[in-house]
């Protein structure tokens, strides 16, 4: 018998119970939703039922969070329906404005992540040395170009997960932000200089007249900076490791001068006939620095190796000589000893070779400097040492003979002043501070990161070159980014001489391995007044954090001790799930990554 022939009563209780069955299945999870958030009537307190998260959050239920969680999706699916639709009509023309919202995601899902019972700060450790030996030896000229994107340079691959595991780690480790607070926070008045110039960039990124371009500057500048300076604070917490980042830069000066002197020898750029077609960068900015550079008048080849201009080739071989000192002043192996004051020499006949003159100042400034605190921490730390003691006494006439013999040698004059050929040099020096003061004065405030040069009249799109710092941070940032810019590394300067000198820390590492980057970071103030590039800037902000970190060793280090007790960069695991720092006792013997149970 078929339905139709059954009664209709028969067939109307069928249909009735299908019904049911039917709303029964589609409100299902709305009543198991109701059935876990109704409250328990006759309670004093309502009690909820709570399903296993990850620690150490805790499910909560509203029926506010949950009108914005139905709400939420119909407006994110707008949303990504506009997006695809603009992605597709500009790409890939504005590929960069859409990877905003993409890192704005990335940054969110690091922010809620959950802890975790280690850091992945081993894989730091790994790429911070990559990056330099990056810096230094891999022109950053060579890069990949797809449209629309900026060139993925090597200098990027590295620097971009190295800057996305620091964040991971202060967003997954509590003790890990702890450290990271305690060490960039040493030098209160560096970290509010700090603070005030990130604040200052961002606040002319908003106005400037091209803002994705200010922005790009930025986010790079986040990476090559702060990135470093933060890792750089924690890093160098381990005392024996400073040195260790001293001798990787200046072995990576060897093969630099072998590369300056063959290309001085054959007047061009080794590779500039041999770039595969892969890394060719179409950039006019690229072709001049590929294009051999002759000091007009005297037709003198001006050396470059892996770097974008002679300048800051010489910048970067100026600023290694403190270091070079320090190992022949203190290293215990005699050979470190002969090769470190055999450098010297080197570094001053390659300084040559790029005819720049802020690279002898540079030296000449190292010489001079350095001088002085060794032989005032060497007194300090052993007082009954005459030739300290005299060396120290003496050091004003010794001062005063050294600036006198540049005077008198007539080719000493030369190379820190220069003659005839480098006046073309000063006097396009002299014009650009006139234009910037000009302009400086008509928007105190700023024009946005990388908006000097069309500030100063350039043309959009042409090679537009600074040779005044000075000049490059006032127009970018104004007045209150040259008062903080410029103050954090007087500041760290100021500190690290304070310190070094300080009868109080005599004799210990910390303070003396501070003088060679004091007199580093005097070097660095006075040629910035000379050259605008800032390709060395990773570095001093490496020294930054370096300084940071040794201070914060200094006052928080075991009173008289000769050397420094090393604190752990990386946190452990402990029965509690919480990372904790372990401390090396002289007297224990531990290594510096011992494990604690």
């Amino acid at each position: 018998m078929t339905i139709a022939d059954r009664p209709i009563t028969d067939r109307a209780l069928n249909a009735g119970r299908a019904a049911v069955e039917f709303a029964g299945a589609r409100a299902g999870p709305l009543l198991d939703w109701v059935r876990e958030n109704a409250p328990i009537v006759g309670g004093a307190a309502v009690r909820r039922r709570r399903r296993v998260v990850l620690q150490p959050y805790a499910r909560t239920h509203s029926l506010r969070k949950t009108i914005l969680k139905i709400l939420v999706a119909p407006a994110l699916a707008l949303f990504c329906l506009v997006y695809g639709f603009f992605y597709a009509l500009t790409a890939p023309t504005l590929i960069v404005a859409f990877v905003v919202p993409l890192v704005v995601l990335t940054a969110m899902i690091i922010w809620a992540l959950p802890h975790q019972r280690t850091a992945p700060t081993l894989a730091i450790e790994f790429l911070f040395p990559a990056f330099f030996v990056a810096l230094i030896l891999w022109p950053n000229y060579l890069a990949l170009t797809l449209p629309g994107l900026p060139w993925i340079t090597l200098l990027r691959i590295i620097g971009l997960p190295m800057a996305g595991l620091l964040l991971v780690s202060l967003s997954v480790s509590p003790p890990f932000r702890k450290r990271v607070v305690e060490s960039v926070t040493s030098l209160k008045l560096l970290w509010i200089f700090l603070c005030g110039f990130v604040l200052v960039q961002i606040f002319t990124t908003i106005i400037s007249s091209a803002p994705g371009a200010s922005a790009q500057l930025l986010f790079n500048q986040s990476i090559y900076w702060f990135a470093v300076f933060t890792i750089s604070c924690v890093l160098f917490r381990q005392t024996q490791l400073v040195e260790k980042y001293w001798g990787l830069l200046c072995l990576l000066a060897v093969p630099i001068c072998a590369v300056t002197a063959l290309e001085s020898r054959g007047q061009h750029i080794l590779w500039a006939a041999h770039i595969p077609a892969l890394l060719r960068v179409p950039d006019p900015s690229v072709l001049i620095t590929l294009t051999p550079e002759y000091r007009p008048g005297i037709h003198l080849y001006r050396a470059k190796a892996t770097f974008s201009t002679s300048l800051a080739l010489a910048e970067y071989l100026a600023l290694l000589t403190p270091f070079f000192l320090h190992f022949g002043f203190w290293s215990k192996s005699k050979i470190v000893k002969v090769a470190a004051f055999a450098m010297i020499p080197v570094l001053f006949i390659s300084i040559r070779m790029t005819d720049a003159r802020l690279g002898v100042v540079g030296m000449l400034i190292s010489l001079l400097l350095y001088g002085l605190l060794w032989s005032i921490v060497r007194w300090r730390s052993h007082p009954r040492d005459l030739f300290a003691a005299a060396t120290v006494y003496a050091y004003p006439a010794v001062f005063m003979a050294g600036i006198g013999l540049v005077f008198a040698s007539h080719r000493l004059y030369l190379m820190v002043f220069g003659d005839g050929a480098q006046a073309s040099s000063t006097n396009a020096r002299k014009i650009q501070l006139d234009m910037a003061i000009s302009q400086l004065l008509k928007a105190p405030w700023g024009h946005g990161a990388g908006q000097s040069g069309l500030a100063m009249g350039y043309s959009e799109g042409s090679f537009i070159t600074i040779d005044n710092y000075f000049i490059g941070i006032s127009l970018d940032y104004g007045i209150l980014g040259v008062v903080f810019w410029y103050g954090i590394f007087i500041i760290a300067m100021v500190q690290a001489a304070r310190y070094t000198i300080s009868s109080k820390y005599a004799g210990r590492l910390e303070a003396r391995l501070l003088a060679p980057l004091a007199v580093a970071l005097a070097a660095f103030l006075v040629i910035k007044w000379v050259h605008g590039q800032d390709d060395n800037h990773p570095i001093l902000f490496m020294m930054l954090g370096m300084v940071s970190a040794l201070i914060y060793k200094l006052r928080h280090g075991t009173p008289g001790m000769k050397t420094a007790d090393t604190a752990e960069w990386r946190p452990v695991r402990t029965d509690s799930a919480r990372l904790v720092a372990v401390s090396r006792s002289p007297t224990h013997g531990l290594g510096p990554r011992q494990m604690a149970d």
